[in-house]
């Protein structure tokens, strides 16, 4: 049986005049830049032959790690791999799983989701309950495309979508069906502690935003503002790790245009301790795209979209970074998570050719760091 989106919250600690609490105001400082390179990422599967493309990936196991596309003799269709332990192999969407998956996320049951949109198909969601493969469809708006998912545990789900112009809508599966909920502001990024607490994360203009879902609706974080240089600024947050209630990491960028109408970005590291939200802003160019838990108090990020450099800052504030390269290739982000247990993380992503050869094509990659292939 499913549960309401209501069950398993926690109180707010603070209270704010005319809304419900937040969490106090901090002061912004700078991020660590990495140490020298550590080699420790190695490419571990996918290759120009096999083709296709990643862009998404969820582990709940060293022996179950799962990675979605296109399949390689259909862009349009659906692909999910499955690491076992000993190697990948290929799994069978289900029936109604209509496009390659855009997101996915592992439960802290075990149950894995991913969600699926085209234009012409809509948003569909695909669930794994331990034994086998469902998929049903997600009525969003047609404008809509689905941009965050939250695996709850008990089989149940959060999922978000926005439109161009800036618009929100969120639905919650209880274990049954889909069914719509109050949407927050924020919709790059959501995150779910065991005890139920669901943050939201995203930006908008030069405003970092952070919501939490109290139950019936979502309240406002108090966050604190990074100062931007003037041009077009703006910022978000554009992945959240959350580990418990009093635990939270939000991952982003502020970005700006200078006098010569040049892009200019900053990757924003923000953490919530229970009491209040620090911000940390790089001093060197780049932007965090996905964060992960390695399980030993500390994080890997995403430098980038394209092209990353992956981070690993351990709990006592080491950093090291590692470059994704390929041969004659640009590497674009599908997705990253971690193995439970700190058994490492896992990183999909699809490698195109590079330049602009008379027939492009691309081919699915996977990259691993740690002790679980």
């Amino acid at each position: 049986m499913g549960h309401e989106p209501t069950e398993r919250r926690t109180p707010r600690p603070h209270a704010r005049a005319g809304a419900a609490a937040v969490a106090g105001m901090a002061t912004a400082v700078a991020l660590a830049s990495p140490a020298q390179a550590q080699e420790n990422w190695e490419h571990i599967h996918g290759t120009v032959e096999q083709g296709g493309s990643y862009t998404a990936v969820a582990a709940t196991a060293t022996d179950e790690v799962w990675a979605f596309g296109s399949d390689p003799e259909d862009s349009e269709a659906p692909r999910i791999e499955r690491w076992d332990g000993q190697q990948w192999q290929e799994e069978t969407a289900p029936d109604g799983l209509t496009s390659p998956p855009v997101a996915a996320e592992a439960g802290p049951d075990g149950q894995v989701w991913a969600l699926a949109y085209s234009y012409d198909a809509g948003t569909s969601a695909a669930h794994y309950d331990g034994e086998s493969w469902t998929a049903s469809a997600i009525d969003f708006a047609p404008e809509m495309e689905p941009t965050a998912l939250a695996a709850v545990g008990d089989g149940n789900a959060w999922a978000l979508a926005a439109s161009a112009l800036g618009e929100t809508e969120a639905v919650y599966f209880d274990g049954q069906e889909w069914t719509s909920q109050p949407a927050p502001t924020a919709d790059e990024g959501l995150g779910v502690a065991e005890t139920g607490e669901v943050f939201a994360v995203g930006g908008q203009g030069e405003e970092l935003i952070v919501e939490r879902w109290d139950g019936a609706d979502w309240v406002p974080e108090e966050i604190p503002q990074v100062d931007n240089p003037s041009g077009e600024a703006a910022a978000s947050f554009n992945d959240v790790l959350v580990r418990s209630a009093d635990d939270v990491w939000a991952a982003g960028n502020i970005s700006w245009k200078d006098a010569d109408e040049k892009n200019h970005y900053r990757p924003v590291l923000a953490r919530y301790d229970g009491t209040e939200w620090t911000v940390q802003v790089g001093e060197e160019e780049g932007t965090y795209d996905a964060v992960a838990d390695d399980g030993e108090g500390g994080l890997y990020l995403s430098n980038g979209d394209w092209n990353p450099a992956m981070e690993h800052r351990t709990a006592d504030g080491r950093v090291t970074r590692q470059e994704i390269v390929a041969d004659g290739h640009e590497i674009r982000l599908g997705g990253l998570d971690s193995l439970p247990d700190g058994a490492g993380a896992v990183l999909a992503v699809t490698a195109l050719d590079q330049g602009d050869p008379e027939v492009s094509t691309s081919h699915a990659r996977v990259y691993g760091t740690g002790a679980w292939y």
